[in-house]
């Protein structure tokens, strides 16, 4: 089998050159879900692009990222996908993981609200009872947001779950919920849906792989990456077969029209710069202030020691921007 792969990219046409490290039949059991985030996993599954860079790979769903994230570090999983959120409090408890790739961005955050038209902005959220989960990273921007328009509103902790229906009923004016609720907010509001777009914070979901994983089998880390890379080519330059991918990997809940609408509110890039690790010191130092966690302040040294680019740099140093 030649592993040596070369693609032209659409953005920045350039090449992924193999690094010489082979996969050779490795196992990989990989947390997904949410496949709608991260197309290129679709797209690899879909295409068996795993197989052919040498990987079985077993891929388990997962509700939330959270979930696949508690499962690798209890050892059911090598590799898993998950927003930045969690991989800061895994990195500020010293649990043994690496950051190896960011693979998309979602870019249409919002809070919902039930009031008029007139309420447009957050300022104009001023002591309203604004829904959230506490402790989360949409409790984080929620705050940053209250923060920058100067003003106060009632936090009101309410799970996942339960934010649209205490918005249905009137219990709290607005919420600031996680993005997988807002078609059903849509649906369930009707005519009284109204939202508010917010630009502060982009959801990064990530590529994290066990320590373990990294130091026994790194050519399988390699081919992970590659066969993602590969994908992403797909999803870059032939959208409609990536729309397909997702629809069929989704079992069809989802049809190719409504994944390429969705996905307008991406940007599916695989990389890793310093915004990522800036974004992660800011949530950890948030966590601390919180008391969430004990002991010290995060920083861009501490946060930096759980993010590993040189895989990817070696498969393609444009992809990677880290001081």
């Amino acid at each position: 089998m030649n592993h040596t792969l070369k693609s032209t990219f659409i953005a920045g046409s350039l090449a992924i050159l193999a690094t010489g490290a082979t996969a050779q039949n490795s196992e990989i059991t990989f947390g997904g879900g949410a496949y709608l985030d991260i197309p290129q996993l679709s797209v690899a599954m879909d295409h068996d692009l795993f197989a052919k860079h040498g990987l079985d790979v077993n891929v388990i769903p997962f509700q939330s990222g959270r979930a696949a994230f508690e499962a690798l570090l209890g050892g059911q999983l090598d590799v898993a996908v998950m927003a930045e959120f969690p991989a800061v409090i895994g990195a500020m408890r010293e649990q043994d993981f690496k950051v190896i790739a960011g693979l998309s961005q979602y870019r249409a955050t919002r809070i919902i609200h039930t009031g008029g038209p007139e309420i447009d902005s957050v300022a104009d959220l001023a002591g309203k009872p604004i829904g959230v989960t506490a402790g989360t990273n949409v409790h984080f921007w929620l705050e940053n947001e209250l923060k920058d328009a100067a003003i106060e509103a009632e936090i009101v902790s309410v799970g996942p779950p339960d934010i649209v229906p205490a918005l249905s009923r009137g219990d709290i004016f607005a919420g600031a919920m996680f993005p997988s609720f807002y078609g059903g907010a849509k649906e369930t509001l009707g005519e009284k849906y109204r939202e508010i777009p917010i630009s502060s914070y982009n959801t990064h979901f990530i590529l994290v792989a066990t320590q373990e994983l990294i130091d026994d089998d790194p050519a399988a880390v390699s081919a992970v990456l590659t066969a993602l890379l590969e994908a992403e080519q797909v999803v870059t330059s032939d959208p409609a077969a990536s729309h397909e991918a997702v629809s069929r990997v989704l079992g069809g809940t989802l049809k190719p029209d409504e994944v390429a609408e969705a996905s307008a509110n991406y940007a599916f890039e695989i990389g890793l710069d310093d915004a990522l690790i800036d974004l992660m010191v800011e949530e950890g130092v948030w966590i601390n202030a919180r008391g969430s966690i004990k002991g010290e302040v995060p920083t861009r040294e501490s946060i930096g020691a759980y993010v590993d680019g040189s895989f990817l740099s070696d498969i393609d140093t444009g992809r990677v921007a880290l001081n």
